[in-house]
């Protein structure tokens, strides 16, 4: 089957809350690897081409170390036009200075942007998942100014945003600061070979977490899929 010929994909480009895991992370997952199931649930209706997703984001990954990497080349490669890209970037960026919201990271995603439309696909924005950090009682926010950087690309690009960082922030908050943790990676010890003296990350998700961002980006990203079908998207889903 050539690439004209195959069946549509939704390429992910991103760090470790994205990105698949080893069996051995187990419960640690990233959301992409079941947005396929997800999405599909949703974009079916009467049409029954099928949606694949290509997870090639990395954890530890920024706008640049990705394109280091060899994965912003991989991910040319596997696109075909009409191809839907996502990208979520920022955890990792925003802990280096030269990729400051308003300078690599933009120039970095700018660049993204103006490649996989350079091959007919359509490249989606992605705010930064939230993180469960609280201080007395309240969520706090932890990417600085790069959701804001997501916001003004999408404005200046005219490319489709899913705004992630608030959704995931409304679902943490929405089960509360204790409840919440179910959403992430923490056991303690003992209670898993995999980690024999216990985790509490909150930052990766659980699989159950990764579970409902998975539905959550699938509930906003299933219009643009169905409108690609037809004409490429120009509207925010947030």
């Amino acid at each position: 089957m050539s690439a004209r010929e195959r069946f549509p994909r939704v390429i992910l480009a991103g760090d470790s809350t994205v990105a698949p895991y080893v069996a051995t992370a187990y419960p640690m997952s990233g959301w992409g690897a079941h947005l396929g199931a997800a999405l599909s649930a949703r974009c079916a209706g009467g049409d029954a081409t099928p949606l694949h997703v290509v997870d090639l984001a990395k954890n530890g990954a920024t706008t640049q170390s990705h394109r280091e990497d060899g994965l912003w080349a991989a991910v040319l490669d596997a696109v075909a036009a009409g191809d839907l890209v996502l990208l979520q970037f920022g955890h990792n960026d925003q802990k280096h200075e030269h990729l400051s919201a308003w300078s690599g990271y933009t120039e970095n995603l700018a660049r993204m942007i103006q490649e996989v439309r350079d091959r007919g696909a359509h490249p989606v924005l992605c705010t930064p998942v939230a993180r469960r950090h609280y201080a007395d009682g309240r969520l706090l926010r932890t990417h600085g100014e790069h959701p804001a950087a997501v916001f003004a690309l999408a404005e200046t690009f005219d490319v489709p945003l899913l705004d992630l960082q608030s959704r995931t922030r409304d679902l943490i908050e929405g089960l509360g600061e204790e409840p919440s943790r179910s959403l992430f990676t923490q056991l303690p010890a003992g209670s898993s070979l995999l980690y024999p003296d216990g985790v509490e990350d909150n930052t990766h998700y659980s699989v159950d977490g990764a579970i409902a961002v998975a539905e959550i980006v699938a509930e906003l990203l299933a219009p643009l899929v169905r409108s690609t079908r037809g004409a490429q998207p120009s509207v925010s889903a947030r």
